[in-house]
């Protein structure tokens, strides 16, 4: 029976195409990235994490077999025929349930026999061995308990419901419960996870029923070499979690064997009713007139039918069940969207905040696929379609109803949403509701989804076969989700989908929503041409056979049909080309693989020549007008060039950017320019070769349009409020340009190309500072923020002006922003400051001019004076990460800096400390500036990031600064891990991690080892010896510095920082609390420390030598909202792994810690704190 059962699954078309499906999948899913290029394709790590990742696929497979297979005797109604047989309950029961598991385990082997097969085909390079174990462990640990999990809910809910749609449900259900999981167990598979300062807890940890938050959890300290080598085994938390689901899929089966009802559905109930004696009413007959056809007849019909339909779904209790977890859901991601952001930061529950998260309504496409697929298959389901069809109402009538119905459907989902968005609001405390933007979701969300929904009636009539229309649709749901991962790249080839769309208070929608209504011109005329082809073909009963239906076409079409259908493909076909001409010959579209060929050529090409001396820009002046309503910028302007080398100059080599439409330049006396369009580079051959030390002018001219059809770019966005240009990146450079190489490896070795090399071996150490002028127009009631101080501003020809000009030479770093500005402005001691913000975002004003003032005041204090007179702060929409600075002028995203909520004051204020890091760049970058090496972010980042903690901890306090750094020693091991091999501060280059966490924490602990003032010292002389026109700084000058007055250990301590990757595990247990005859009391702590340095063949144990605070508290553990100060606060020496130290102390601690504050680097720290009993 097992095997006929068997047979029976291997029989449907379902399966087979889930066969084929599940194989490519695997073929498809050895081209996705885990974190580190050092990762082997074949690796136990990435075999595991990409099991575990089809084992979720298997939900959708699980359900249309549960659907179409288990419930395969109601659908048929062969209850009561196969109810009355020799087949027992039991054997009946276990067989459907273990044909069920079986099938779906076997497609998942299929899948992972894809994967096997598609590894051996990857590059060498970056494979491991291949052991059979790597590939069968995780199918049978990690895979095959979700299978059981899986189908045991559905089945339970099949064989008791015998409901196709609570099925469906069900199945959402489990897609909802894996995204809660990933959600709650800060999964790397959700966007920014590893910014999120929630670490899973144990329940957490065992909620999560498809054991993927404790997978991530137990790996997520793994170093390369043990993701490379080691299994994943059943054991800690995982363990415990697959035992316990695997108990809830057992028990689920136990309970539905228990209430399973072995016999037919129609004799379910347990009493009959009782007989009544029924009074009929004389009817007479009367004749009706009938009108089978004209506009009042097909207007009743579609009346009539349309209500059909919706009862269909609105009135089941499956449906209003489904949308309850939809607004589970969605509530869920909100409120982990506003206030668990990175670093933990809440956000204001405001408009702009809540309609991002709104606006992701890709998940409901599930819903529309089950339910269309009901819908469309309604009249069959009951075998009334031969009735139903034979009808004289129009296919129209029948195709219209139940698209509209999904259209409503769609409605009930954004609906739900707003509703859930504007409560959010009102719940927290915002009575100010936005709510055009939130109507607009009807336009910006729905319409969308209703053309996919579109889609899927028209693919559901084509395919006969319901569940196999199912499959396709979800495959193509897929497809539409994951197009650009395989390739499909071009939103022409995307159904229903549009470039970034995103909203702000600022902004709005901006003219990225012209974009928008072009796509939607051009989806919604193919989805009308889709559904006129549905119409013709719809399953009326009359044409059985697909060919029949086809040759049906034409003989369906009336003379309107035929006109809508010529005007939708005549709409098709111009709104694509619009979009053609806008996004590939305007907006210079290339796909990813185009970019990247392109980047190879140009290195080919002009690399052999990076060497060419080359005039060195001195000064430069610009005049720029924005047109936000024509979506572009002109800018014309100036470089008064040197030749800073020792060599005649004969050629000047200018490199014009992608992102520029057109460009001319000129130099005087020029007698040749070589045009090289394809990559935009001019050679201008001089009259008279320009000697060593001599200058010369080059004029150029430049248009550069940004509409919405380009690729956005937040570091060149031109808005109608908010524009935001960081100017210094687009306009002409001199000489080759590395930011034009590719730094894939792999594209680089096929194409014969070495590693790419950062920063150079023998770097340029020599400043090149630039005296900066620029004029710049915008709209009338918008204000510009420049660099440099505003000579003045006035307004002609309906437009504003700003002149603006640098003092003193600056870096060549030119930014500027354009909006409708409200000023708060505050004379602090001889400097102006000024914050430039949008109109209703003052919440966090006060705390961005304190931050500038305090930072102001620490670097003068312990640096060297700033050297302006004025420092702005302007805000910007919300699109680019949180802030940047700039010579005298800070920027700052909306939502990040002027829309996170700190009025909960026992938290670290973030902006206040985003603030100060900013200004800190005056010195780190702008006073000092690093030579292009090995180490530059070190003297940039890492030193803004420990001024940034000095800044805070000397406003706060310690205990208030503590939080802050625990979260940045939280985020460096997360990140971490899903990088490459790390390299030493000292020599980072691209590691954002290491340069921005570890490089603050590591300079603090120095200075909390040195002492502050000898610290603050070095920094002092570093700035003296290395400011301009000294020669820029490299991070060994730093390293020196920092040796001068340093014992010996400390200058151990200061290499294993800074030239060493070294981390520690450290924990306090404290033994026994004796109170002396004199008062105080005798404490015993045991200490255990262990030390690793991490090398290419993995972690290497250390010797530990080295000094560690101790610290007793009069408060529990965990009341660090409390901001409590230690009464005893002590270094002690440790030259052991496990050392056993005896403290005498004035009172009786409640708590005691080692590494109190958290500066040491330690993966896990809730085990330095102890309560004392």
């Amino acid at each position: 029976m097992l095997w006929f059962e068997l047979k029976y699954h291997f029989s449907q078309i379902t399966f087979k195409i889930a066969v084929l499906l599940f194989f490519l999948l695997g073929i498809l899913s050895t081209t996705l990235n885990f974190g580190s290029e050092e990762v082997h394709k074949n690796a136990p790590y990435v075999v595991s994490t990409m099991v575990s990742l089809l084992a979720l696929f298997s939900i959708f497979v699980s359900t249309l077999f549960c659907a179409n297979v288990v419930l395969r005797d109601t659908t048929y109604k062969m209850e009561s025929l196969l109810f009355t047989t020799g087949i027992k309950r039991l054997p009946y029961f276990m067989i459907r349930i273990l044909g069920l598991v079986i099938s779906v385990f076997m497609i998942l082997a299929i899948a992972v026999l894809g994967l096997f097969m598609a590894s051996l085909f990857q590059d060498p390079a970056q494979l491991g061995p291949f052991k059979p174990a790597y590939f069968l462990q995780p199918l049978f640990v990690l895979a095959l308990p979700t299978v059981v999990l899986i189908s045991s809910l559905l089945f339970a809910v099949a064989i008791l419901s015998r409901n196709v749609k609570l099925v469906y449900v069900s199945g959402v259900l489990l897609y909802v419960l894996y995204l809660l999981g990933s959600i709650l167990g800060n999964s790397p598979l959700i966007a920014n996870s590893a910014l999120k300062l929630t670490e899973p807890d144990l329940l957490t940890v065992l909620a999560d029923p498809f054991g993927l938050a404790p997978f991530f959890q137990e790996t997520r300290s793994w170093t390369i070499a043990q993701r490379n080598e080691q299994l994943f085994g059943l054991q800690g938390d995982f363990l415990l979690n697959r035992l316990a689901w695997t108990g809830v899929a057992l028990l689920l089966l136990a309970v539905s064997y228990r209430y399973f009802k072995f016999r037919a559905s129609s004799d379910a109930k347990s009493k009959a009713p009782r007989e009544k004696t029924q009074v009929f009413d004389k009817v007479w007959y009367r004749r009706h007139q009938v009108q089978p056809s004209g506009k009042s007849y097909y207007r009743a019909i579609f009346r009539k039918q349309l209500k059909l339909e919706i009862s269909a779904v609105f009135k089941h209790f499956p449906f209003f069940l489904m949308l309850l977890i939809w607004a589970f859901l969605m509530a869920i991601e909100l409120k982990d969207h506003l206030f668990s952001g990175f670093y933990g930061i809440h956000s204001y529950p405001v408009a702009e905040n809540i309609i991002e998260q709104l606006m992701a309504v890709r998940p409901a496409m599930l819903l529309i696929v089950f339910y269309a697929a009901e819908l469309i298959c309604r009249e069959r389901s009951v075998n009334i379609q031969s009735l139903i069809y034979s009808s004289p109402a129009p296919n129209l009538i029948f195709w219209a109803s139940k698209a509209l119905t999904l259209g409503l459907m769609v409605m009930s989902i954004i609906s739900l949403n707003i509703g859930i968005g504007i409560a959010t609001q009102l719940f927290n405390g915002q009575f100010s509701i936005d709510l055009p933007a939130y109507l607009s979701l009807y336009y910006y969300a729905g319409l969308p989804l209703f053309l996919f929904a579109l889609l899927v009636v028209f693919i559901q009539t084509l395919i006969p076969n319901k569940y196999l229309g199912m499959m396709v649709n979800l495959c193509v749901a897929g497809l539409i989700s994951f197009s650009r991962s395989i390739g499909i790249e071009h939103y022409l080839l995307r159904y229903a989908s549009v470039p970034r769309l995103e909203y702000s208070q600022l902004n709005g929608f901006g003219h990225y929503a012209t974009a928008f209504n072009w796509y939607m011109i051009y989806w919604t005329a193919f989805a009308l041409l889709l559904s006129l082809l549905t119409i013709s073909m719809w399953q009326n009963g009359r044409q059985h056979s697909f060919n029949e239906r086809l040759k049906s076409i034409g003989k369906h079409q009336t003379k309107t049909g035929r006109l809508v259908f010529l005007l939708s493909l005549a709409v098709w076909l111009g709104s694509g080309a619009y979009i053609y001409h806008q996004t590939n010959i305007i907006g210079k579209y290339k796909s990813s693989f185009a970019q990247q060929d392109w980047q190879l050529r140009y290195e080919k090409k002009y690399k052999a020549t990076d060497s060419l001396p080359q005039p060195i820009i001195r000064a430069v002046k610009t005049q720029i007008a924005l047109y936000p309503e024509d979506q572009k910028y002109t800018l014309s302007g100036s470089y008064l060039m040197r030749n800073e080398s020792e060599k005649p100059i004969s050629k000047v080599w200018v490199n014009i950017d992608q992102e520029v439409h057109t460009a001319k330049v000129d130099i005087e006396g020029a007698t040749k320019q070589v045009h090289d369009a394809e990559f935009d580079q001019y050679w201008i051959s001089l009259k008279q070769p320009l000697l060593p030390g001599a200058s010369l002018t080059m004029q150029f001219s430049m248009e550069v349009i940004r509409s919405g059809f380009m690729p956005f770019n937040n570091e060149n966005s031109l808005l109608k409020n908010g524009s935001y240009i960081e100017l210094e990146k687009y306009l002409p450079s001199i000489g080759y340009n590395s930011g034009n190489e590719s730094d894939d490896l792999i594209a680089r070795k096929k194409a014969g190309l070495p590693e790419v090399q950062p920063m150079t071996n023998i770097p340029d150490q020599q400043y090149h500072l630039i005296d900066y002028e620029s004029t710049i127009s915008t709209l009338p009631d918008q204000y510009v923020v420049s660099v440099g101080t505003l000579q003045r501003s006035w307004t002609a020809n309906k437009r504003r002006y700003f002149h603006y000009k640098t003092g003193k030479p600056v870096n060549f770093m030119l930014a500027f922003s354009s909006a409708r500005y409200t000023q708060a402005k505050a004379l602090y001691k001889d400097m102006e400051l000024t914050v430039f913000y949008q109109e209703g975002h003052e919440y966090n004003v006060p705390a961005i001019l304190q931050g500038m003032k305090d930072a102001l005041d620490y670097g003068n204090e312990h640096f060297n004076p700033y050297p302006l007179k004025q420092l702005s702060f302007a805000e910007i929409p919300q699109y680019r990460g949180a802030a940047t600075a700039y010579p005298g002028v800070l920027f700052g995203s909306e939502k990040i800096m002027f829309l996170s909520d700190y009025r909960d004051t026992s938290k670290v204020n973030y902006t206040y400390a985003t603030t100060a890091h900013e200004t800190a760049h005056q010195w780190w970058a702008h006073q000092l500036s690093p030579a292009n090496a090995p180490g530059a972010a070190f003297l940039t980042e890492s030193l803004a990031k420990y001024t940034e903690a000095k800044v805070v901890e000397h406003r706060f306090g310690k205990a208030y600064l503590s939080p802050y750094l625990k979260a940045d020693n939280l985020l460096y091991f997360n990140m971490r891990n899903m990088s490459n091999q790390e390299l030493p501060l000292a020599v980072t280059t691209d590691q954002a991690f290491v340069r921005y966490q570890k490089g603050g924490l590591s300079l603090y602990a120095i200075s909390e080892a040195i002492g502050e003032a000898q610290f603050s010292a070095a920094l002092r002389r570093l700035l003296d010896k290395h400011m301009a026109p000294e020669r820029k700084a490299l991070a060994e000058d730093l390293i020196q510095e920092l040796y001068v007055g340093a014992s010996a250990n400390q200058k151990q301590g200061i290499d294993e920082a800074l030239r060493k990757v070294i981390t520690y595990s450290l924990k306090i247990k404290p033994l026994k609390t004796k109170r002396l005859k004199d008062g105080r009391y005798s404490v015993t702590l045991q200490v255990n420390i262990d030390k690793n340095e991490l090398q290419a063949s993995g972690q290497k144990p250390l010797r530990v030598s080295e000094d560690f605070d101790i610290a007793f508290f009069d408060h529990q553990p965990g009341s660090w909202d409390q901001r409590p100060n230690p009464f005893y606060l002590q270094k002690h020496h440790f030259s052991k792994k496990e050392t056993v130290v005896t403290i005498i102390l004035n009172q009786k601690p409640k708590s005691t810690g080692i590494d109190p504050y958290g500066y040491v680097l330690d993966e896990d720290q809730r085990d330095n704190m102890q309560e004392v009993k």
